[in-house]
């Protein structure tokens, strides 16, 4: 087996509902609010800035059993596969390692607005991360989900959205 580029986080519990709130506290500690209760801010290699929502963790870290036919809605529970990468999200933005290609898409909202979307793929990886672009000319990015993909969804990825660039951390 290959050696990752960043290490996994693999949390123990008794219950499954235990083991999803042990992840729900990293995500909101590591990306929600600092130990002050502050809205935390990143920052990427072009001068961008992240923020992170506490209910985008339901949506991030859950599965959907077709995501060629859920619309965004997740059916398939929790995921581990997906949880044990909660921290490659920060090390992506912070390019610390591997190749990230940088996608621009646009797309249909549910209630008929277009919205754009910032798609980071760690190449060596097949790991995405996505965010919303801001609403307001002065606002940050809005974390919507991040997990490793599948050939099939990085080839539809490439043929739905423009690679803006491509960087080496």
């Amino acid at each position: 087996m290959c050696e990752s580029l960043w290490p996994q986080l693999r949390l123990k519990a008794d219950t499954e509902e235990e083991l999803i709130e042990k992840y729900r506290q990293v995500y909101l500690e590591t990306y929600v609010q600092d130990e002050l209760g502050r809205k935390r801010t990143f920052t990427d290699w072009c001068g961008v800035t992240y923020q992170f929502g506490a209910h985008a963790f339901d949506h991030a870290f859950t599965e959907s059993t077709d995501y060629r036919t859920s619309a965004g809605i997740h059916d398939g529970g929790f995921s581990k596969k997906r949880a044990r990468r909660i921290l490659w999200i920060k090390e992506v933005l912070a390019l610390t390692a591997g190749t990230i290609q940088r996608y621009s898409q646009s797309r249909q909202t549910d209630r008929g607005r277009t919205a754009k979307r910032r798609t980071l793929v760690v190449v060596e990886e097949r790991y995405v991360v996505v965010f919303n672009d801001p609403q307001k000319r002065d606002g940050h990015h809005q974390f919507v989900t991040a997990f490793p993909a599948d050939g099939s969804y990085l080839t539809k990825i490439k043929r739905e959205s423009f690679l803006v660039e491509t960087k080496k951390g």
